[in-house]
């Protein structure tokens, strides 16, 4: 397929061409690829592909699919391509100033949920009243990027607060788009930097009832290690503490005690091989801790509440 040929493409034609180009390319899920660029382009269900496989894409389709191969052959991730990305059961915009949506992080999403449920009591819960209630659940997400997370739980929870903060006011933006995409209103998208004393001077409330996170984990020596589509395009302040990958722990080791209601838990993200580690930074701080595996079976998350005395 290039700029030159006048051949009539067909959707059936389009997807055998991409799945055998994206092969030779060396990218993932080369059949699922082409399908949902092609999806994309002609604004139809993916599934909805299979029913009109003999139709052909006028010029100007052809010429915006043609587009987006070229980007996806230079590694360019799939998710800015199509400027959005799937996550738990919501639908994101996302752009490369912000991390794409992991499915390990929807553990970290799976695990804050399933324990909101179990430590809160239903009467807490079931005020119709929406931010800034003393009967309202407060939850805190550091480092919010596209607002996966905070999105997630502020829709699990509409009658909770949900804060969510971000040192880049690009990604506060966006993060703000998406809560207005979706329809949420019991969110606040800050920019902070959440080494800063007053970081959060502009929250509702000084103290949560469940603080989450997927922080900057990876460590400096390893970035050059990452695939192409995370080292060339994703943002590196997502990414790495530019140190040993445990900054951010070590930060939070030390705020959350400060920060964390009584009776409330952290969960956190973390990466592979870094569990002993944060499990002993936030023991060191008083904590209760516990470790959530990912589907591969790796921890993934590193949760936590105060041990009782």
């Amino acid at each position: 397929m290039n700029d030159t040929n006048e051949k009539i493409w067909t959707i059936l034609e389009l997807i055998n061409w991409g799945k055998g180009f994206f092969e030779e390319k060396g990218v993932d899920s080369p059949r699922l690829t082409i399908e949902l660029m092609l999806a994309h382009t002609l604004k139809m269900p993916r599934i909805q592909l299979y029913t009109a496989f003999d139709r052909p894409l006028l010029a100007t389709e052809l010429a915006a699919l043609r587009g987006m191969v070229r980007r996806r052959a230079k590694r360019e991730p799939l998710q800015y391509i199509l400027g959005e990305a799937h996550f738990y059961d919501i639908v994101l915009e996302v752009a490369p100033n912000v991390l794409i949506p992991r499915p390990e992080t929807e553990t970290l999403v799976e695990y804050a949920i399933k324990n909101i449920r179990e430590k809160f009591t239903p009467e807490k819960l079931a005020s119709e009243k929406l931010i800034n209630t003393s009967s309202a659940l407060h939850i805190l997400d550091i480092g919010t990027g596209s607002g996966c997370i905070a999105l997630s739980l502020a829709k699990s929870f509409p009658n909770a607060h949900v804060q969510a903060l971000d040192l880049s006011e690009s990604a506060v933006i966006l993060a703000r788009k998406n809560a207005l995409r979706l329809g949420l209103e019991n969110i606040t998208i800050s920019r902070a930097d959440i080494f800063s004393s007053n970081a959060l001077e502009t929250s509702p409330k000084a103290v949560f009832d469940v603080i989450v996170s997927n922080p900057p984990y990876i460590a400096s020596a390893e970035m050059a290690e990452l695939e192409a589509e995370v080292r060339d395009y994703e943002p590196h302040t997502a990414l790495t503490d530019t140190g040993d990958g445990l900054s951010f722990y070590r930060h939070f080791a030390e705020l959350f005690p400060k920060i964390l209601a009584p009776n409330g838990f952290f969960a956190v993200e973390i990466g592979f091989g870094q569990s002993a580690e944060v499990v002993r930074l936030f023991q060191q701080s008083g904590f209760t801790t516990h470790l959530q595996n990912d589907l591969a079976g790796i921890p993934r998350v590193c949760a936590g509440w105060r041990a009782e005395k």
